[in-house]
């Protein structure tokens, strides 16, 4: 696992996500209703991941061990991210389904702004899935340098 590309990832995870999460909560305003309300919600918990992890690269890694209340907050954000990787699959299922039941004079209608919103919500999800994947990897990592750090203590101290 590259420690600086997974912080860096998670980096452009926050930004993004935060800028959906703004979006979403200013579409609650705009047409209220439970799609923008489970959208922001979504969003917010990525935006909170990716800050978590932040924040456990630059405490703990490489060899202190999570606390019991990081392990938990740790478990809670991995369930509720697979809940937002669904939500982004349907986001790309839904914008692949647009541009294919499209005509020609409706995508140019659609402009840039659509086609940057697509490959948002594609890029977004790229992103999850490796913050997802190397969540479990860093969590390894974490375990298994501290388990190795104490038993060099122990060898070193008898």
């Amino acid at each position: 696992m590259n420690v600086s590309l997974f912080r860096m990832v998670c980096i452009i995870q926050f930004a993004l996500c935060g800028y959906m999460a703004v979006n979403s909560f200013v579409y609650i305003f705009n047409a209220p209703g439970w799609h923008s309300y489970v959208s922001f919600g979504a969003f917010s918990v990525a935006v909170y991941l990716a800050s978590f992890i932040i924040q456990m690269l630059n405490k703990n890694y490489p060899d202190e061990p999570l606390s019991v209340k990081q392990k938990s907050a740790f478990n809670w954000l991995f369930v509720l991210n697979f809940f937002m990787f669904s939500l982004l699959l349907s986001y790309n299922i839904n914008d692949v389904k647009l541009i294919i039941g499209s005509t020609k004079r409706e995508i140019a209608l659609a402009g840039p702004l659509f086609y940057a919103m697509v490959l948002l919500h594609f890029l977004i999800t790229i992103l999850q899935v490796y913050i997802l994947v190397n969540m479990v990897k860093l969590r390894r990592a974490l375990n298994r340098n501290f388990e190795k750090k104490s038993l060099d203590l122990d060898i070193l101290g008898n």
